[in-house]
């Protein structure tokens, strides 16, 4: 069996017939169920057929193919991932999946990082891209941390909707975009002691900026005084408290001096002593004044 890489605490290498009872878990794991579906395969030989005519077959055909994951200092394989050559994409894809035991230790970004670098300097393939199911939070902050952006929405088939995931083409400018929207949605933060800057707003927007919430259908517009005054109250006031929110995901588009970001995000917080958490996208526009970008609205939905 080939290895393909290591990292500090993981090893990559190719599967084969042996690692039947691990592919037999991973691929009825709930996770996996949920998000990349139900392969029926339940018995060491459907496992089999598997590994020959889809994974082992990947590598004599491309030379490349998703690979075991294999925690080093026990020798326990804990994780698939690789490069998939699919016929419904023009270009290759990132692909992981892990057994749920092992999530939230850090073994998808270690793998995932390398894999990358793995493809670009050993095998020098120009462009990597991903997709995952909407659903799927943990996959979608998986692939911004390795470098991948929302690009589209795609149809893989009639019933596979998937989100596609590519490397941005504007690196420098977008990084500035970025930092600014982390900046917005900071401003209102109050968990952990922290102090909320609100008035920071200002700031970051151009002066006749606009403001629009549309969760509900009706538009409420504000300008950047009507907005700061009742959010600075309540995140003082004790009405809303342990209070953040955070990008999943984005896309960003620039042109010239003109750039619009749509942006899927997630808050938590406590409203009137009642914890709650939702999510819901967020579209703004960004204007360039002079050489640093400024905001000119922001729109919003919740999700209900």
């Amino acid at each position: 069996m080939r290895k393909i890489l290591e990292t500090e605490r993981l090893s990559l290498r190719e599967f084969n017939l042996e690692d039947s009872d691990f592919v037999l878990k991973l691929i009825n794991s709930p996770k996996w169920i949920e998000f990349i579906g139900d392969r029926n395969i339940k018995t060491n030989v459907e496992a089999e057929g598997y590994l020959k005519n889809n994974l082992i077959k990947s590598y004599k055909e491309n030379g490349f193919g998703l690979w075991v994951v294999v925690l080093k200092e026990t020798n326990v394989s804990i994780r698939m991932c690789g490069l998939v050559n699919r016929d419904t994409l023009e270009d290759i894809d990132i692909g992981f999946a892990m057994l749920p035991e092992y999530l939230g230790m850090g073994y998808g970004y270690e793998i995932a990082n390398a894999t990358m670098n793995y493809a670009k300097n050993t095998l020098h393939l120009d462009k990597i891209v991903g997709i995952t199911n909407p659903n799927n939070i943990a996959s979608i902050k998986l692939l911004n941390k390795i470098g991948l952006r929302f690009e589209k929405t795609i149809e893989l088939s009639e019933k596979d909707t998937v989100l596609f995931f590519s490397t941005p083409t504007d690196t420098k400018e977008e990084n500035e975009i970025s930092k600014l929207t982390t900046r917005f949605f900071s401003l209102f933060t109050n968990a952990g002691g922290k102090i909320p800057n609100v008035e920071d707003i200002e700031n970051i927007f151009i002066t006749n900026g606009i403001i629009i919430s549309n969760t509900h259908g009706v538009p409420e517009t504000y300008n950047i005084n009507e907005f700061i005054t009742p959010r600075k109250k309540m995140l003082s006031d004790g009405t809303l408290t342990d209070f953040s929110e955070r990008e999943i995901s984005h896309k960003t588009e620039i042109y010239r001096n003109v750039a619009q970001r749509f942006s899927f995000y997630e808050k938590s917080g406590k409203l009137n002593g009642s914890y709650f958490e939702s999510r819901g996208m967020k579209t703004i526009q960004f204007i360039k004044v002079g050489l640093d970008w400024k905001m000119s609205s922001v729109a919003w939905s919740d999700e209900k």
